[in-house]
C-alpha cells in the first residue's frame, strides 16, 4: 500500500488538524485551512527560481525570524 500525505483531525471538534507525512510523522499542525494550503506548498512542483535554473541573487532581510519573505 503507497502511503501518502494527508490531513487528519486532532481533536473532536474538528477545530485543529495535523498533516501526515508517507512515514507517519506530524509535520504540521492547525485549522484546516492552514493544511490545506500547507498540503499544497508541499506538493506543488518547484517553480523555475526555486529548483535553481534561474541564478537570480537572494535578497537578505533584515528580520532573520521571518519565515516568508513578504
Amino acid at each position: 500500500m503507497d502511503a501518502e500525505t494527508m490531513i487528519h483531525p486532532l481533536d473532536a471538534d474538528g477545530k485543529i488538524y495535523a498533516i501526515q507525512d508517507e512515514k507517519g510523522n506530524i509535520i504540521g499542525t492547525g485549522t484546516r485551512e492552514v493544511c490545506e494550503i500547507l498540503l499544497y506548498l508541499i506538493a506543488k512542483p518547484a517553480s523555475a527560481s526555486v529548483s535553481g535554473r534561474i541564478n537570480a541573487p537572494i535578497e537578505r532581510r533584515p528580520n532573520v525570524r521571518a519565515a516568508i519573505a513578504i
